[in-house]
């Protein structure tokens, strides 16, 4: 992959909030040592990783992004922070302010926007073939409270291999409950990809609709 503007976004916007959790819970941390090694990590990762195409056709990159940019963090730790601890810099994300913005002026439970992001998965699916890529489906539910999407392939495992850190990859899918509910919704799954099912199967309906039981 390139160091492209939406790799420098991602760093620009969730980095800061990700550093201020270190500081919180590790009183002792070299703090800009660990910055230094972070972004150099950061540009290594995503060097080596192949390319699943740009932003504008495969919003994917994202993901697939903030993945490395976790990944280069906790190898910055130094052995510092525990799977557990990976976690909650993961879920400790959610408190960059744009990233909030963002997901919450979006209405996912509207069948013209359904519609629109069934689309974007199908473009998105054919802007690569690597592993590193997600093969996505949207399934659009009875009415415009809910619907299915379904994950055939997941980059994030991909990634997990390629930096023999497998392990963590689960923490890293807890992030979809929080992100949909800031949307407004309720997640429900049966499996992920990484914990060894076939597929990730996400159902999501509006939270307070009659399907959210």
């Amino acid at each position: 992959m390139r160091n492209s503007l939406c790799e420098k976004i991602i760093w620009a916007v969730l980095s800061p909030t990700i550093f201020q959790f270190i500081k919180q819970y590790w009183k002792d941390i070299d703090i800009k040592n660990v910055k230094r090694i972070s972004k150099n990590n950061y540009k290594d990762m995503i060097k080596r990783t192949p390319d699943i195409g740009s932003l504008r056709k495969n919003p994917l990159r994202v993901c697939l992004t903030s993945g490395i940019l976790w990944l280069s963090i906790y190898g910055a730790m130094e052995g510092k922070m525990s799977q557990e601890d990976f976690g909650k810099m993961v879920s400790a994300t959610l408190n960059a302010p744009l990233l909030k913005k963002n997901f919450e002026k979006q209405n996912a439970f509207d069948i013209k926007a359904q519609k629109k992001r069934a689309e974007r998965h199908r473009i998105a699916n054919l802007a690569s073939d690597s592993e590193f890529n997600w093969n996505a489906e949207l399934i659009s539910g009875r009415d415009e409270d809910e619907y299915t999407i379904i994950f055939h392939q997941c980059g994030l495992c991909a990634l997990g291999r390629q930096e023999h850190h497998e392990e963590l990859v689960p923490y890293m899918c807890k992030m979809d409950f929080a992100l949909t509910e800031l949307k407004g919704g309720v997640l429900k799954r049966m499996g992920t990809i990484a914990s060894g099912a076939d597929c990730c199967d996400f159902y999501i309906c509006k939270k307070g609709s009659k399907w959210d039981k």
